[in-house]
Formats: C-alpha cells, sequence, structure tokens
C-alpha cells in the first residue's frame, strides 16, 4: 500500500512538471530556446522579427513594464503571459521555460519627397507613433490610421509584410515672400507654408488659398500637383498703402505701395485712398499699375480735401505734403476754395495754391 502511494506521488509530481503546450498564435511562433540566447536557467525569450531598427517593450499582467529588447535580438524572460508593444501597438505572448517566442511584426512605409512627417493612429484615434516620410515603421499586423498634414489613409498591416502608402506633392508656385494655406472640401485648415515650398498630402481634392483667394486642386499619389499665382503691385512715391479687393466687395489684402502681393489668377479691385483701379492677376506674372501723386503746396499748415467727381472725399492730408489716386479726374478743397485737377499714372502733380 505504501509503494503504490509513492508510485502515485511521483507520477503527479513529473506530470505537474510538464510544460502545457503554447496557445496557437497568429502572429508568434514557438521553438527551442538557441544555446548561444543570453537566458538564465528555467527562463524562455521573446524575439520580435521586423526591418526595422526599433525596440519592443513587454509588461506584465498587471501592466508594469519589465523589459524592452531590440527588433530581432531574443530578449530573456520568465515564463508567464506578457503584453508586448511595438510602437504603442500590443500583443499578448506566452514564454515557456527553455523556449523561443517568435513574432513577426508588419512594417508601414509612407513614402513622400518633402521633408515631412507622418502620423499613425489605433482605431481608437489614439496616436501611437510617428516618422519622417520615407521612413518605415512596426506595429503588429492590424487595421490603422495613418495622417500627412491631417489628410487621412487606412493601413492593414500584415505579419512579416510591408505595407506602403504613396502621398502626392502640392506646390503652390509664387513670387513673393508669404504663405498659401490648405483646406480640406469641410473648410479645415490643414497645413501652410511659403509660396514655391511643397507639401505632402494623400491623394483627394483639397482648397488652396493665398491672400483670401481660392482655387480647387487634386492630389495624385506620387505625383506633383502645381498651382501657380500671379503677383500685383501697385507703385507710388507716397509712403501709403493699397487695398485689394475681389468682385462682391471682400478685401482680401493690403500692402504698402511698392510692395507687391501675390493671388491666385482673377480680376480684382485696387483702391488707393479710396480711389479705385482695376487690375488682374495672371499665373506666373508680376503687374505692375502705377498711381499718380498730389501735392497742394500753400503756406501754412491746413489741410486739403481730395473729392472725386461726385463730390465724395476720398483723401486729405496737410498742405505741402503729398497723396496718391488713381490716375483720373478730382477736386480739391482747400479753405473755401476748390479747383479740379487731373492726374496722370505715374507721374507727380503739384498745385499752388
Amino acid at each position: 500500500m505504501f509503494k503504490r502511494v509513492i508510485v502515485s506521488l511521483a507520477a503527479f509530481w513529473i506530470c505537474s512538471s510538464c510544460a502545457k503546450k503554447p496557445p496557437a498564435d497568429a502572429f508568434c511562433t514557438y521553438e527551442p530556446l538557441p544555446q548561444t540566447t543570453d537566458a538564465a536557467a528555467g527562463q524562455g525569450a521573446i524575439q520580435i522579427l521586423a526591418p526595422t531598427e526599433e525596440y519592443f517593450y513587454v509588461f506584465d499582467e498587471a501592466g508594469k513594464q519589465i523589459s524592452y529588447g531590440s527588433m530581432n535580438r531574443a530578449l530573456a524572460v520568465k515564463p508567464g503571459q506578457y503584453q508586448v508593444k511595438v510602437n504603442k501597438s500590443p500583443h499578448s505572448v506566452t514564454v515557456q521555460a527553455k523556449t523561443l517566442t517568435k513574432c513577426s511584426a508588419g512594417t508601414l512605409l509612407v513614402s513622400g519627397s518633402t521633408d515631412e512627417y507622418y502620423y499613425v493612429f489605433d482605431g481608437s484615434k489614439t496616436q501611437l507613433a510617428y516618422h519622417k516620410l520615407g521612413s518605415p515603421l512596426a506595429f503588429f499586423p492590424g487595421d490603422y490610421s495613418v495622417s500627412v498634414n491631417k489628410t487621412p489613409a487606412t493601413a492593414s498591416l500584415k505579419p512579416a509584410a510591408t505595407t506602403t502608402l504613396k502621398t502626392g506633392v502640392l506646390n503652390v508656385q509664387g513670387s513673393t515672400d508669404e504663405y498659401y494655406y490648405v483646406f480640406d472640401g469641410a473648410g479645415t485648415q490643414l497645413a501652410y507654408n511659403k509660396l514655391s515650398r511643397p507639401l505632402s498630402f494623400f491623394g483627394g481634392p483639397l482648397t488652396v488659398k493665398v491672400n483670401a483667394t481660392s482655387g480647387p486642386v487634386n492630389i495624385t499619389a506620387a505625383a506633383v500637383t502645381e498651382a501657380r499665382t500671379g503677383a500685383l503691385v501697385v507703385q507710388g512715391s507716397t509712403d501709403e498703402y493699397y487695398y485689394v479687393f475681389d468682385s462682391l466687395g471682400n478685401q482680401l489684402a493690403y500692402a504698402k505701395l511698392g510692395q507687391p502681393l501675390s493671388f491666385l489668377p482673377g480680376s480684382y479691385s485696387v483702391k488707393v485712398n479710396k480711389s479705385p483701379i482695376a487690375v488682374t492677376v495672371e499665373a506666373g506674372r508680376s503687374n505692375e499699375y502705377p498711381t499718380a501723386s498730389l501735392t497742394v503746396k500753400a503756406s501754412g499748415d491746413e489741410y486739403y480735401y481730395v473729392l472725386d467727381t461726385n463730390g465724395t472725399q476720398l483723401g486729405y492730408n496737410k498742405v505741402n505734403q503729398p497723396l496718391s489716386f488713381a490716375a483720373g479726374k478730382y477736386s480739391v478743397k482747400l479753405g473755401k476754395d476748390t479747383r479740379p485737377v487731373t492726374l496722370t499714372a505715374g507721374q507727380p502733380m503739384i498745385m499752388n495754391w
């Protein structure tokens, strides 16, 4: 009887020491731990395979990080259940003694020709990682959202495979030191840059704005989309400003006389001291429009007033100080006296009172 109890206990001990077969895993396989692995007695190891020089992080069942290792290298850990993260993408793994748990990550590559970044998000829109265009990132297989200058795309990553997404390039050409702004169909601003400096986006329709003038563009993957502005400069000899309006009378921009502004091609109106000039902006060209200057010479420090042909006041200044206007016919009022004057573009007019 006593011998039977000893035999039964021995059998129980042997059975309880047997390692259970690890669970099936879609991304991981199990193999004997190589003798070259730097592991203590009774340990196993985790290896994450990916063609990137990154790190993976190991967490216990309580969510505490216990270790980390380089991609493609075996990391020794005690037997148990762990959560492994690659660029914050998680996967649960089982580690057994003297066993290598070898898992294959997927690789994401977002290509582009600009020196910008892409951003990767999980299904709950939590940002996981980012990298420069043209540089790969590793994640555990699954579906991810990718953003380049706030334009979206979806990437489905497979084990031991590279998923490539291609961006297109937008370049808004212009000759002035100004900026263009890019919007989506809902009117949300996505990005901006200086004229003639490119931006990358995923393919689709977008809207470009330059000094409040707008036009549609369509981005194509792996292609360059160009939009060309034209420049407008109103010349004048005074230290004043010109103002640019669209056909509805909305002010678009303003600048000092002699300083250029860029717009998308079209017909616009310019005002200098409320005197109007019809102007045209042509793609790839700079169009100049001269003004005339008016100076009323008189003694004292009174003000003179300039009126249009309807008697509407356009501007005023102290005598002996110049004002700029569009070419045309005006009247000048000084005190109780009013006199007509004709201004010629590009020429100064001096009225001796």
